[in-house]
């Protein structure tokens, strides 16, 4: 990835406040179609231009959010050789925006798939993009909710083997109840893990990278091979799993190796020099680390 493609995009990396009634009414109606979509994603963050977001020729999912709002998704395929399709060297699920008050990890999202879409130079993986698994966490109250509009922590609500035995009493015992984290009434309750996983199970991906913030550090579960040792500025330090994480479902329970960049702030991005290294490193583990095997689900 050479830097020259973020050179075009915005240098703005700040957050808009929405004040304005009109504004936050509009949040609440249901999306019908991208440009609602691109419309109301520009006006939460500076980073995302409207026009940019429409050039991304986001795909609409067959499911909505819990409010009603478009689930979108991305796909990036490997470059064709000779006018032919090139099978892919492996499947990477890229989920961003599990979390709506993340907006570095959104606003980063937007800006490497803007940047991929750019990219001239040859693309060996087959990506899927979800850059907004939580839009209702994002746009339905200012400021934004890390859990969705069910008040759920969609982070502890996918369906790991210990979900029903431990996710409840750990929540309640190890937060002492605390709402952020709250994992929701059953396993996969939500509609947006729903989506998630049934996502998962379609595109079997050889690897999961997603987007956090504000820990600042890489952390990683999944099968040995593919240990990064660090992503840019982010060193490996391992965090471990809980009951409904993303990690303990298809780290541990799937074995699908997943990638966890935690940024530094949820409120500031990092600077552009340090966007376009971790996604050269991301891309260079991706090359060396991920490769198709077929696996069972």
């Amino acid at each position: 990835m050479k830097k020259t493609f973020f050179a075009a995009l915005s240098s703005v990396f700040v957050f808009s406040a929405t004040t304005n009634n009109a504004q936050a009414q509009a949040f609440h109606e249901e999306q019908t179609s991208i440009e609602v979509f691109c419309s109301q994603w520009s006006k939460k963050l500076r980073t995302v231009k409207y026009d940019g977001c429409l050039d991304l020729h986001l795909k609409i999912a067959d499911t909505r959010s819990s409010e009603k709002r478009l689930l979108t998704y991305k796909e990036f395929v490997p470059t064709e050789h000779n006018g032919e399709a090139t099978r892919p060297k492996g499947k990477i699920l890229f989920i961003s925006g599990i979390h709506g008050d993340e907006y570095s990890a959104i606003s980063i999202t937007y800006l490497w798939m803007l940047a991929m879409q750019n990219n001239k130079n040859v693309r060996n993986h087959h990506w899927l993009f979800l850059p907004l698994t939580n839009p209702d966490g994002l746009f339905r109250s200012d400021p934004a909710t890390r859990q969705n509009a069910n008040g759920v922590d969609l982070n502890r609500n996918f369906p790991s083997p210990d979900w029903d035995d431990s996710a409840l009493d750990f929540w309640e015992h190890y937060y002492r109840k605390n709402e952020r984290r709250y994992p929701g009434p059953s396993a996969a309750s939500e509609i947006e893990t729903q989506w998630m996983v049934k996502t998962i199970e379609r595109f079997q991906p050889d690897a999961i990278i997603s987007v956090h913030a504000p820990y600042g550090l890489l952390d990683y579960d999944g099968p040995e091979h593919a240990v990064p040792s660090k992503i840019g500025v982010l060193d490996y330090r391992e965090l471990g799993t809980f009951p409904g994480s993303l990690g303990r479902y298809a780290g541990e329970y799937l074995d699908i190796p997943v990638l966890t960049l935690e940024l530094r702030s949820a409120g500031a991005m990092p600077k552009e020099k340090d966007i376009v290294q971790m996604w050269q490193d991301i891309e260079k583990w991706s090359n060396e680390k991920i490769r198709h095997l077929e696996r069972d689900f």
